[in-house]
């Protein structure tokens, strides 16, 4: 092989017991890209209460969703992995297909020390992370970056960090929106996108230029890597594709937790204000991510459905997620295809 393509998760569970999220979180909880405060404090969350007590509790609701294959996430990562992988072989194209996970197996570096073992030197990493993020996309980049400096010499890296705004992305939404949602039938669609701190975009953003506000609804090079206003863009590329009206859809947040002030809207609250408008039938899109999850299947489908449906509402639908779509490992191949025909302009570890 003479290119390789890593596609890169957070990672998830091995099983769905207390066991298997004690490793998991053994891992994620001791990310500073994700828990950007004080390693003391990080070690004592992790230890003394992450992992004894939400680790038994987040274990059955991981059983819940648990396919035969495993986590959504590893089932539906696999899929594409072999996918992807042939149709470059049935195309002819010397590219050899990676998973890599942030937390679990495969895990970053496993993937990054196959890579070096076939010899290839030109890769290709795309993050499965729609919207970038310090928590997510900059942590897995780290990684790739922080393997390849054990190389004797350099690979030449090709990132791709704008994911969000691919027409080929925005397309595979548009269609699977399309197949599994008729507008006429519903009220109301929000489109929901996992939080973040307020305090996470405000630390990259020197010129105090965010007011997560009006500012979002424009990417310049000030805004470039905010996340919030990837979130509203991701959601006008769509219903622009899709030629929504305005009144049609709006945009939330979910997955806050802690006392300090997260994004907003908060889906908990928008759901609860869009029952009081008299807007009773919601349907719930999730372009944060990329596969379905605990956040969407669980969170979504079933506590934020409860609260909707007990504040009076009537309907409450989640879209599935983008998952195995057809459409979408098409998409993929696209967007693996544009980017490997950039690599050769492209510096190591640019």
């Amino acid at each position: 092989m003479t290119k390789a393509v890593i596609l890169l998760n957070l990672g998830t569970p091995s099983e769905p017991t207390a066991k298997g999220l004690r490793e998991f979180y053994k891992y994620f909880f001791s990310d500073p890209f994700v828990f950007d405060f004080n390693p003391i404090g990080r070690w004592l969350l992790r230890n003394l209460i992450i992992i004894p007590f939400r680790a038994p509790k987040t274990a059955k609701d991981y059983a819940d969703i648990w396919m035969e294959g495993g986590s959504p996430l590893k089932v539906y990562a696999d899929r594409l992995q072999s996918s992807l992988q042939e149709m470059f072989d049935e195309a002819g194209e010397d590219i050899a297909v990676f998973n890599g996970m942030g937390y679990s197996k495969p895990f970053v570096w496993d993937a990054m020390a196959e890579i070096k073992e076939q010899g290839i030197t030109d890769i290709l990493v795309l993050p499965m992370f729609p919207q970038f993020s310090t928590a997510t996309t900059a942590s897995v980049f780290h990684e790739v970056k922080e393997q390849a400096k054990k190389w004797e010499t350099a690979p030449n890296i090709h990132f791709v960090d704008d994911l969000y705004s691919e027409p080929a992305f925005i397309r595979a939404w548009t269609i699977l929106i399309t197949k599994h949602l008729e507008i006429n039938d519903y009220d109301h669609v929000i489109f929901s996108y996992h939080g973040l701190p307020e305090q996470t975009i405000k630390k990259f953003d020197p010129e105090n230029y965010c007011q997560f506000g009006e500012c979002c609804k424009t990417i310049t090079d000030k805004n470039r890597l905010c996340y919030r206003a990837q979130c509203v863009q991701t959601t006008a590329g769509i219903v622009d594709a899709l030629g929504w009206n305005e009144d049609k859809y709006s945009i939330a947040f979910q997955s806050r937790f802690g006392k300090q002030p997260w994004i907003k809207p908060y889906l908990d609250e928008h759901i609860i204000e869009l029952v009081d408008k008299g807007l009773k039938k919601v349907a719930v899109v999730t372009p944060s991510f990329i596969s379905d999850c605990l956040e969407t299947i669980h969170e979504i489908g079933i506590e934020y459905s409860e609260e909707f449906m007990e504040a009076g509402g009537e309907v409450f639908q989640l879209v599935p997620n983008l998952n195995d779509d057809p459409a979408w490992f098409r998409s993929v191949y696209e967007i693996s295809n544009k980017h490997l025909a950039l690599m050769p302009e492209e510096k190591a570890l640019s």
